[in-house]
């Protein structure tokens, strides 16, 4: 017994040192790869650089307009400028043409004449670019007459110049134009009835007309007029121009 318990117990101390001789050899292999490890120089690596930074969006004006817009001092600021308009002028209310004259007739022979009422009443002829009052008489024909006044042509039918017979009626003490007198015509003179000695007829414009009956030869002068005749188309035209 004493033997086995001996072999046994040599055996139990070589297995223990085979396996601490084995420790000791692991251990210093261990520290060998560790110590070559650490030894050997850093492999350097490729460096990546960095992704660039995204740039920032360029400022927009409109991104900005309600911080131009307000303000912590005054909050009814804004970029409308306020322009003051200027009421318009008020509506030019145009002067009424004045009472027109009266118109009694016309006569077409020679240079036309128009009868028509004087500043001082009564008849009187007239020529184109006479003045007829506060008027310029333009040009008439047998059925209207054309004034200008305050530079504006104002045309009118002769119907309306001609004077109304006021009737019965009471009188209001507004102008009324006279009659006109009855144009009486003696062979190639025509004009007004003259009364008695009378040689000059009516006023027309700077000349005279001739009256019913006179005989005097062409040339006579009377009162600072001199007689012309002037042969018309049909018959002869007698008048008596100023003297100049």
């Amino acid at each position: 017994m004493n033997r086995k318990i001996l072999a046994l117990n040599v055996a139990l101390l070589l297995l223990l040192g085979t396996l601490g001789w084995m420790l000791r050899a692991h251990w210093r292999q261990s520290r060998a790869e560790h110590a070559a490890t650490l030894s050997k120089p850093p492999r350097p690596s490729a460096q990546i650089a960095p992704p660039s930074p995204v740039p920032p969006e360029p400022a927009v004006p409109a991104a900005y307009l309600e911080v131009a817009q307000k303000t912590l001092f005054s909050k009814d600021r804004n970029p409308n400028v306020i322009i003051d308009v200027a009421p318009p002028p008020p509506p030019k209310v145009e002067e009424p043409p004045p009472p027109l004259p009266g118109y009694f007739g016309q006569m077409g022979l020679g240079e036309p004449v128009a009868f028509l009422s004087g500043e001082k009443g009564g008849q009187k002829g007239f020529h184109v670019g006479d003045a007829v009052g506060p008027f310029k008489l333009l040009a008439f024909d047998r059925q209207t007459i054309t004034f200008e006044w305050h530079g504006k042509a104002l045309e009118y039918p002769l119907t309306d110049l001609k004077p109304k017979d006021p009737g019965p009626t009471a009188h209001t003490g507004a102008p009324t134009f006279a009659p006109p007198e009855k144009i009486q015509s003696a062979g190639p003179i025509i004009g007004l009835p003259p009364e008695k000695g009378e040689v000059l007829g009516m006023q027309t414009g700077e000349s005279r007309l001739c009256v019913p009956g006179d005989k005097s030869p062409a040339g006579t002068v009377k009162d600072g007029y001199r007689k012309t005749i002037v042969p018309g188309p049909f018959i002869e035209m007698c008048q008596w121009e100023p003297i100049k």
